[in-house]
C-alpha cells in the first residue's frame, strides 16, 4: 500500500511535516525555517512552526505564530495529521486552544 503524501502541493520537506510528526522538532524548525518556496505568512508554515515552538516548550512564539496563522488573508483547506480536512483559520483556532489548554496544566 502506497504511503499517503504529506504537504501536498508543497516540496516535500518544505513543512517539516515529517520531521514534526517523527518528533525531530530541530529538523523541522529548520525545514519551517528554510521556507523552500513557502511564503514566510503561510498559514500551514505558521501553524507547523506553532507546533514546533509548542513541542519545545517556547509558548509565546507558538502563541505569536498560531495568531499570525488564524490572522492571515491567505485560507485555504489542511489535511490535518488525523486526516481530518477544515480550513487553515480553524486549525490555527483549533492549535491555539490545545496551546492554552497545555499552557495552563504545564
Amino acid at each position: 500500500m502506497a504511503k499517503p503524501q504529506s504537504e501536498i502541493g508543497y516540496k516535500q520537506g518544505a513543512l517539516g511535516y515529517t520531521a514534526l510528526t517523527s518528533g525531530d522538532y530541530q529538523r523541522a524548525e529548520r525545514q519551517l525555517q528554510e521556507r523552500d518556496g513557502v511564503a514566510a505568512d503561510d498559514p500551514a508554515r505558521l501553524i507547523n512552526l506553532g507546533q514546533v515552538y509548542a513541542k519545545t516548550g517556547r509558548y509565546e512564539e507558538a502563541l505569536k505564530a498560531y495568531t499570525a496563522a488564524m490572522k492571515s488573508k491567505k485560507q485555504f483547506d489542511l489535511v490535518l495529521a488525523d486526516g481530518r480536512v477544515i480550513s487553515s483559520r480553524e486549525a490555527a483556532k483549533l492549535a491555539l486552544a490545545n496551546l492554552r489548554s497545555d499552557y495552563a496544566v504545564k
